[in-house]
């Protein structure tokens, strides 16, 4: 197993982890309070679950860095795999750019438009982790 594919399964479980954490934060929220998700204080938890899930990664990627010191990390293989997977996450991560564009001179509520991203980023990272595993074990 390739550096490369190593910290993609690392990112990709941290990720998971962190927006299921958010996301049960907000529910029990919600469900304690008996309120609407709009009404929730949602901030501090959206806050957290991206300080501490980029720490997590930048952690994991130090850990892995330092565990394959001298050790050849990437080779042309590994450039093309990372050009295709962020072109297929990138268009979800932009469709969810632009949602939040046209939600914001709505004056939607600022929980959803900040759903809208932060969920839309996630999948866009997912669909970007997913193809970037799929090319690594199907072949590229």
């Amino acid at each position: 197993m390739t550096f490369t594919e190593r910290y993609t399964w690392a990112g990709l479980i941290l990720s998971i982890a962190t927006f299921a954490a958010y996301w049960i934060v907000v529910v029990i929220r919600a469900a304690s309070d008996v309120l609407p998700f709009a009404e929730v204080a949602w901030q501090g938890p959206m806050l957290w679950a991206l300080i501490l899930g980029g720490g997590l990664y930048a952690l994991a990627m130090l850990v892995l860095w330092i565990r394959v010191r001298g050790e050849a990390r990437t080779d042309a293989r590994d450039h093309e795999i990372e050009r295709y997977a962020a072109t297929a996450g990138n268009g979800i991560t932009g469709v969810a750019v632009l949602a939040t564009l046209a939600m914001l001179p709505l004056a939607a509520p600022l929980f959803w438009t900040a759903t809208v991203l932060f969920a839309g980023s996630f999948l866009g990272s997912v669909v970007s982790t997913g193809a970037t595993l799929s090319a690594y074990r199907r072949g590229f």
